[in-house]
């Protein structure tokens, strides 16, 4: 049983129009979701990563491990885990992990860390996988990042303790991407049946573990991929109240491989000590449902209010900034 010692979040401060995007392409309906948190020209997962893993750090730099999960880094052949641990001008002779991954990454780091015998581990989520024209109207584009510093020894000091995973899966094409394409492809419909299964099977899991049903949380902390996929959470027995600090999809949109972790800042932010927090991600046909349990009240990093702010762009700017952002350098 791992310790979780501190976290850090970051969320874009420009946010997107979708309602607006939705009319610039035709496509009537209410919008999914409010805004988009767009990351500007100078931002990326790499510089996310750094803004969210500063927070968590708190000039900490006595790390044994860094770990990034990401499906958008913003270069390949190098380790972003490397790169990220140069600009966070970390002690040599850390173990650098990238994991490739979809919103069940974190909790894959999770995982790792705690079976690590190498001191306190970072772990990152950070994501933007840029959807183009109107295609960002569905699967809702945005991006944030989210850091854990955990630390695998069972005795040291934290907040909360990482308790059991439980995982399910099945093989489906949901949300996907071909080859070296850099834009999701999707049947939403695929992916608001496999969520629920998934999560279902995970959390009954996690249950037989634990003992501990899932309406007993005090708060569930899901991966958010679509607003749709938070109203087939009552199969698993959650309870209204255990949601309402932890969602987000619908004021920003889908921040991908950062979206549970980011549930997880807002589930933490608003605990005390002996909350109990269910993580909930789903990816790609697989959910990992683990349990995290608050020891000590931690000082919020105000992850509400990051997202509650924001500076609205007109949708020429969401274009200017997105458009090829991933093949034209910028």
């Amino acid at each position: 049983m791992a310790v979780l010692t501190r976290y850090g979040a970051y969320v874009p401060q420009y946010r997107a129009p979708l309602g607006e995007i939705q009319k610039f392409y035709g496509r009537p309906g209410r919008p999914r979701s409010r805004a988009l948190a767009t990351p500007g020209l100078d931002e990326d997962t790499l510089t996310m990563a750094y803004e969210a893993a500063r927070e968590a750090l708190k000039g900490d730099r006595g790390v044994g491990a860094v770990i990034v999960a990401t499906q958008a880094p913003p270069f390949g052949l190098r380790k972003m885990s490397q790169t990220l641990s140069q600009a966070l001008r970390l002690d040599d002779g850390a173990l650098h992990i990238d994991l490739g991954a979809n919103a069940t990454g974190l909790l894959d780091g999770f995982r790792i860390a705690q079976g690590l015998d190498v001191g306190p581990v970072l772990v990152v989520a950070t994501d933007h996988l840029v959807a183009y024209r109107d295609r960002v109207a569905d699967v809702l584009s945005a991006g944030a990042a989210t850091a854990f510093l955990i630390d695998p020894a069972p005795t040291a000091e934290g907040i909360a303790t990482l308790g059991p995973q439980a995982r399910a899966a099945e093989e489906v094409f949901d949300v996907w991407m071909l080859g070296r394409e850099t834009e999701p492809r999707f049947r939403l419909e695929v992916l608001f049946d496999a969520y629920a299964q998934a999560t279902s099977a995970a959390a009954k899991g996690l249950e037989q573990a634990t003992e501990r049903a899932t309406g007993r949380y005090t708060a569930i902390c899901p991966s958010q991929p679509h607003p749709q996929v938070l109203r087939g959470l009552a199969r698993l027995g959650a309870q209204p109240k255990q949601l309402e600090a932890t969602q987000f999809v619908a004021d920003i949109g889908n921040v991908g491989a950062a979206s549970v972790g980011l549930a997880l800042c807002l589930g933490l932010d608003a605990s005390r000590k002996g909350s109990t927090l269910l993580a909930l991600a789903y990816g790609g046909g697989e959910a990992v449902a683990q349990e995290v349990t608050v020891t000590k009240k931690p000082a919020a990093i105000g992850t509400r209010a990051m997202i509650d702010a924001g500076e609205t762009i007109a949708v020429g700017t969401y274009y200017r900034w997105t458009e090829g952002r991933q093949q034209v350098p910028h």
